[in-house]
């Protein structure tokens, strides 16, 4: 239960819908967890590329597999990500290292 997972939603107009779906999903699932169960979503949206993101962390890997997300390794830019999903401190949680200026 080491991998992180990553989701590809295209771009940032036609994620919306598929992101909003997951988060609810993801939700129902966390709600059921007790507190600091680790579950955590994040999105991240490349602005070159215009393509949305999404992060689960490896405590998510049953909703992940849900949506058939890849394993991949852990988000190394964390001023990129936004927590969508998951307890409030789950960003300091998993990335303890000082954000860049």
């Amino acid at each position: 239960m080491n991998s992180w997972y990553r989701l590809d939603l295209g771009s940032e107009r036609t994620a919306f819908e598929p992101a909003r779906q997951i988060q609810q999903i993801f939700m129902a699932r966390f709600l059921m967890d007790k507190p600091g169960s680790g579950r955590a979503l994040f999105s991240s949206y490349d602005s070159v590329a215009d393509k949305v993101h999404l992060f689960f962390s490896p405590a998510a890997a049953d909703v992940a597999g849900r949506f058939r997300a890849v394993p991949c390794d852990k988000p190394v830019a964390p001023s990129y990500l936004s927590l969508l999903a998951g307890e409030g401190d789950a960003l300091a949680t998993y990335f303890p290292e000082p954000l860049a200026a």
